[in-house]
């Protein structure tokens, strides 16, 4: 499973360098589209679509049947009735298609929050290391170790009630770090990205296995007998912008894929 894991982060990360000279727009709908392609596949291959076809078919002519009678009391009272049946028979057809869709997009969303849910730090900013120990007694003995390009400017914030120990860190320099937080006979590492490029960011760096592999994919989760919890990194949230509203990377990634599904419906073939 880690090997399967491994291929497709590489898998993704290739993608996103191909994909890195277009605008971010332009992947958004890239994977979007990618997206939509791939469920309608899987619907047209794990589901019955002429079944589909017929509920909807008995679905519209029953709330044309509501139009038509509005003043029918019976006849749209049955009509809703069945309304209700033909739907959850569709719900029915819909739910083996869904379970195989379930885990590749669910890990593709992992993967697109990584690239596209926060962007990288900037020269001159200042930002927070934050370091969870599983007990407190072992906050006293932890140093943060910077290489050149990145600087502290504060002493540890320590905070026992959370077992955390807080650093505030200035990035001088565009590049790719291994920060290190030492122990006394431990040493534990965490990747920061500074820059202005489309790239792969984790946040947090947590004590787990293939779970944590899972929903932080990138670096390795850290070792379940060490002392250290998580190592989290701030970055600052990535917002797309469509004239005065300001947004998450999920919002026009759900539309763009709804749309590009309805458009791409009939040339592969699939009933929705």
């Amino acid at each position: 499973m880690t090997a399967l894991l491994s291929l497709f982060d590489h898998s993704v990360d290739l993608l996103f360098r191909l994909l890195r000279p277009l605008p971010l727009f332009a992947v958004l709908s890239f994977f979007s589209v990618l997206t939509a392609v791939l469920a309608l596949l899987v619907i047209r291959w794990t589901s019955d679509q002429k079944a589909i076809r017929r509920v909807k078919d008995r679905i519209g002519a029953h709330v044309l049947a509501v139009r038509l009678f509005p003043d029918q009391l019976s006849v749209v009272l049955r009509a809703y009735l069945t309304l209700l049946g033909n739907t959850l028979l569709y719900l029915r057809h819909t739910f083996r298609p869904m379970l195989f869709l379930a885990l590749p997009l669910f890990l593709l969303f992992v993967q697109l929050e990584a690239y596209l849910g926060r962007t990288p730090l900037v020269p001159g900013q200042d930002f927070f290391v934050s370091a969870t120990f599983e007990n407190p007694d072992a906050l006293a003995g932890a140093v943060l170790l910077l290489p050149s390009g990145l600087l502290l400017t504060a002493p540890p914030v320590h905070i026992p009630a959370e077992r955390q120990v807080d650093w505030r860190v200035k990035a001088v320099q565009p590049g790719t770090y291994d920060i290190r937080l030492v122990l006394p006979n431990s040493e534990f590492s965490k990747r920061v990205i500074v820059g202005d490029s489309i790239t792969r960011i984790v946040t947090a760096r947590e004590r787990g296995g293939l779970w944590q592999q899972i929903v932080n994919p990138g670096e390795s989760p850290l070792p379940r007998a060490g002392l250290v919890e998580q190592i989290h990194i701030e970055y600052p949230v990535r917002l797309f912008h469509l004239r005065t509203w300001k947004m998450e990377w999920l919002v026009p990634y759900l539309v763009l894929t709804l749309l590009g599904a309805l458009v791409l419906k009939g040339a592969l073939r699939t009933e929705l």
